[in-house]
């Protein structure tokens, strides 16, 4: 028997840019070691009480929302890390709200489409499937924070957080999960 798997390797995260008209989807360039791409983890309650038998009772809470994390290679000349910087900061000033974003991963290299202003994982003509798994929902940069090292290039912590319910598209079939 053997096991389907997917490189982490092609994992590209989009942002939506909607400083400008029409909207564009901002592919985070250069974004090294992905990680934590997937569902949130739901906390656990804890119900017991005096009546319990022997066990603490658990039961399931709210789910937080998942997050990206990665490292930039900081080319301060790429227009995208330009545009997410900007995104950045007016995020962190309030004067932007949370972004629509998509992780797509290493199974196609589709990029995200920005139809009638919604960001839309890249789809079949027809039948209608998706053309890449990946993640998709709102959030915003929660942190850019550049590093060096000795003879090294400039680099940066990334991390994007993911705000409320994501939404899990699976390449090839028509349907996906939201969590």
């Amino acid at each position: 028997m053997t096991t389907k798997g997917s490189s982490t390797s092609g994992v590209k995260l989009y942002v939506m840019d909607t400083s400008v008209s029409p909207h564009v989807a901002i592919p985070v360039d250069q974004l090294k070691g992905a990680t934590m791409v997937g569902g949130g983890q739901r906390k656990k309650i804890d119900i017991s009480n005096f009546d319990s038998a022997a066990y603490d009772e658990l039961q399931g809470g709210r789910a937080a929302p998942p997050e990206l994390t990665g490292e930039l290679v900081l080319d301060l000349t790429n227009t995208n890390h330009q545009a997410l910087k900007k995104l950045f900061e007016a995020q962190a000033a309030g004067t932007a709200a949370n972004s629509a974003c998509y992780a797509g991963f290493a199974d196609a290299s589709s990029p995200p489409t920005v139809v009638a202003g919604v960001l839309t994982p890249p789809e079949t003509a027809s039948p209608k499937k998706w053309a890449r798994s990946g993640i998709q929902g709102n959030g915003y940069c929660s942190n850019i924070t550049p590093k060096a090292a000795d003879n090294d290039v400039w680099r940066g912590d990334f991390k994007w957080q993911y705000s409320g319910k994501a939404t899990w598209t699976v390449k090839g079939q028509a349907i996906s999960l939201s969590y």
